[in-house]
């Protein structure tokens, strides 16, 4: 036993070497409660305490888990979601336009035009539907394994906790003090306390890891259970989506079929096809302007491209595989007699065929344009532009650099009065060449 002396320094020693473990008899306290059972106190005795076993936490090695972070693919959720807004807003704009000329608009290609508008939209607005529903449901599948993983975990965690538990209440209250005052050294006395103190450290940070993997199985339930709402939420919008698209392409179908059966609808749509080309002239002579000032060297202007294009008059690879459904020059309808120009050719082809560019360039232009739908139109230098129009997507932006042979967008029927096709054209300047002369 200790002398007097001895035993008023262990009361100052005890006073400084347990405050860091007061917090950790509170934490045992409360895991017991919450069980159900009084923390007790048997007799105790001046045995060594009992350390967690091997598998238990130690605050050393083992730090409670954060709350669930934001991912990648949280990011790329967030950044749909602001993509599913905006075209939300352009359809519901364009929808309360459609139903404003209902009824108003008499000409069959006005009415086509405003079709082809709300499916181009529509189109858009289910395909990012698609698009978040693919990354939420995979991100529902990451949740799922998140939580399996740490309700393991947590289960783990629960069991070394309670077996702790069970182990300070066999003891009591009493146990450790008593086993500090049998200490029959003061060495000794430190190496008990200092083993204590480590043991209460060790079952603090059990406690608090439990806590924290408690918490993040709380969260990723809640945010399984959103998730699995966003996707119901999803489906049924993107399936009444589908079933306005299928209704828009059948309008637009039957509105093809009047304007190829009607004279004057015909007559409207060869003299559109004429202002269309007439557009393309005088976009094609502001490029020209462009490129005459980068050659020019004027400031703020694209370095000029010193392409040899017009040395490839008969090697150019076609831009999409198909038949010529009409050719270059003068076209003249057999049923109403009429006769258009022709500034290209339109090459026949199953929707979503790739298009490629038929030589190197820069892309130039990018956008819709009346009577030509979807349009890209590349410089390949020297005066020679090839353009690319009625695609149904396309995948290149204004400045990229392309080479021949790579797929700028896929075929489709945007703008077109004849179907799903391409329509092809090689420009020098403003004249119109005959594609069909480049082709090898």
């Amino acid at each position: 036993m200790a002398s007097l002396a001895t035993r008023g320094a262990l009361s100052l020693w005890l006073t400084v070497a347990f405050l860091p473990g007061a917090g950790a008899v509170t934490a045992i306290d409360a895991a017991w409660a919450a069980q159900g059972q009084e923390p007790g106190g048997g007799v105790g005795t001046a045995a060594p305490p009992t350390a967690a076993p091997p598998t238990a936490a130690s605050p050393d090695t083992v730090a409670p888990r954060a709350p669930r972070a934001t991912s990648q693919t949280d990011v790329e959720i967030e950044s749909q979601r602001r993509e599913l807004e905006s075209l939300r807003k352009q359809l519901d704009e364009r929808r309360t336009i459609s139903k404003e000329l209902q009824g108003r608009e008499k000409s069959l290609l006005g009415q086509l035009r405003e079709t082809e508008k709300s499916l181009q939209l529509t189109t858009a607005y289910v395909n990012a539907l698609e698009r978040r529903r693919r990354t939420v449901s995979a991100n529902l599948g990451d949740a799922t394994s998140e939580l399996a993983r740490t309700a393991v975990q947590l289960d783990s965690d629960r069991r070394r906790l309670a077996w702790r538990v069970r182990e300070i209440y066999k003891r009591g209250r009493s146990a450790d003090l008593e086993y500090v005052l049998s200490a029959r050294s003061f060495g000794d006395l430190m190496s008990r306390t200092y083993y204590l103190a480590r043991i209460a450290q060790e079952d603090r940070g059990q406690m608090l890891l439990t806590q924290a993997r408690r918490s993040q199985v709380q969260d990723t339930k809640t945010h399984l259970e959103s998730r699995k709402r966003e996707l119901d939420r999803l489906k049924a919008e993107t399936d009444r989506e589908q079933l306005a698209l299928s209704q828009l392409t059948s309008a637009r179908r039957t509105l093809l079929k009047k304007i190829r059966s009607d004279a004057q609808s015909n007559t409207q749509a060869s003299q559109e096809l004429e202002r269309a080309s007439k557009r393309i002239r005088g976009l094609i002579d502001q490029l020209e302007k462009r490129r005459l000032a980068s050659e020019r060297g004027a400031p703020g202007t694209e370095p000029p491209l010193l392409g040899d294009f017009g040395r490839n008059r008969g090697r150019l690879p076609w831009p999409v595989n198909g038949r010529v459904a009409r050719s270059f020059g003068n076209q003249t309808n057999a049923r109403f007699g009429t006769t258009t120009f022709n500034s290209g050719i339109d090459i026949a082809s199953n929707f979503g065929t790739p298009i490629t560019a038929v030589a190197k360039g820069r892309v130039d232009y990018v956008n819709w344009l009346e009577g030509y739908g979807k349009c890209v139109i590349i410089n390949h230098g020297g005066g020679f532009y090839t353009l690319y129009a009625h695609a149904s997507e396309i995948g290149v932006t204004v400045g990229k650099e392309v080479a021949a042979g790579e797929i700028i967008g896929r075929v489709g029927d945007t703008g077109s009065t004849i179907g799903t096709a391409l329509h092809f054209e090689i420009r020098k300047g403003r004249e119109a060449l005959n594609p069909l002369e480049w082709f090898r």
